[in-house]
């Protein structure tokens, strides 16, 4: 559950960041072709970011899925010998 929220924290930050920079942007005293430039290079560093931490958080989910597979593995081997050992016993 601790990584839901930490995630969630980080998605809000982004977004956060995003509201803030195209505030900004429409309250600096420049033209309406500078503006807009801004605006489209604003939004694509942001989509940049977003691709960039969501591909960072699928490659750290695949590792918790890869860890938790070792662990089922492993759990699974542990009962098989037990019943195994139980059987002959």
């Amino acid at each position: 559950m601790a990584k839901d929220h930490k995630s969630e924290t980080i998605l809000t930050f982004i977004l956060g960041v995003g509201v803030g920079a195209a505030a900004a942007l429409f309250f600096a005293p420049k033209s309406g072709e500078e503006l807009r430039d801004d605006i489209v290079e604003g939004v694509t560093d942001g989509v940049n970011q977003a691709r960039s931490s969501a591909k960072d958080l699928k490659r750290r989910a695949q590792k918790l899925v890869d860890v938790a597979k070792e662990h089922v593995e492993d759990a699974i081997d542990a009962g098989d010998l037990a019943y195994s050992q139980a059987k002959k016993g």
